[in-house]
């Protein structure tokens, strides 16, 4: 049997999480967004692109950074993703939502003063192809700044380990897939390698989530990407799922007060296109 083709599928995980894409309460994405605005620079009146928008956790502080004067346009290949963001920024008419190929930009040459991809370029079949199109479409001194993934601390290794071993009983077969690794330095720096980009620099952020029970974490495992692993499980072994995951929790994450608390490690990256 014909796999699905691999943007068609990811754009599905991501349209099935949308309407509750980092939406559960669980902090993730926010302090990553806002801090990769910071570190692009953006400032009022700016143009911005924002690649693989999702639900705006770039994109609303990329809007918020160039005020009314600037603009910024969203993309999105997911079109649950699209719609949700489109309605969440109805009152900022300086911000542009659409649906689209984050993969190939349609836009000429020199267009934005920055653009920003966050936690998406390790999804697409050719990254460092991808970054060197999007480098082209940057105005002489405008920024790239791109977030992922950095490796996990030794616990939390252990942890990501654990919740895999624990979850494959229940889950039903995959085909395997040719993942790419895309925590380390090397990996990021090589994005860069066929560009004419510059100043290339990474900055590491931890970032802390905390979760009040069990079912808080699964539901937020549903909101993101890592919902495939557990749309795997059929619907008769959930809760024995569901008492294995707590099990793991239990042991790797659990705090004083019940609760569960776990830090991931992201990577920051901006580089810039020579005046």
């Amino acid at each position: 049997m014909t796999d699905v083709d691999p943007k068609a599928r990811i754009a599905g995980i991501f349209d099935r999480a949308a309407p509750t894409y980092d939406q559960t309460g669980v902090e993730l994405f926010g302090p990553p967004g806002r801090e990769l605005v910071r570190r692009a620079g953006i400032t009022a009146g700016q143009r911005v692109l924002d690649l693989g928008c999702g639900r705006g956790n770039v994109l609303f502080p990329a809007a918020a950074a160039v005020a009314e004067t600037g603009s910024v346009v969203g993309i999105d290949f997911a079109p649950a993703m699209v719609a949700a963001t489109t309605q969440a920024a109805k009152d900022l008419p300086w911000v542009r939502v659409t649906h689209g190929d984050a993969d190939y930009p349609d836009f000429p040459p020199g267009s934005f003063d920055a653009i920003t991809a966050g936690f998406m370029v390790f999804l697409l079949p050719d990254p460092p192809a991808a970054v060197a199109r999007w480098s082209r479409l940057l105005r002489p001194g405008g920024r790239l700044a791109v977030s992922t993934f950095a490796a996990a601390t030794a616990a939390g290794e252990a942890f990501y380990r654990d919740r895999t071993a624990a979850l494959l009983p229940f889950q039903t077969p995959e085909p395997a897939r040719d993942e790419q690794s895309s925590s380390s330095p090397e990996w990021v720096a090589a994005l860069f390698a066929g560009t004419d980009l510059v100043d290339v620099t990474m900055t590491g952020l931890t970032v802390r989530s905390g979760y009040p029970t069990v079912d808080t974490y699964w539901d937020w495992m549903l909101s993101l990407g890592a919902r495939r692993q557990l749309e795997r499980v059929p619907a008769e072994h959930e809760q024995t799922a569901r008492a294995a995951l707590g099990k793991v929790l239990d042991q790797h994450l659990r705090q004083p007060d019940g609760s569960y608390r776990m830090d991931t490690e992201v990577r920051l990256t901006v580089a810039r296109r020579p005046a």
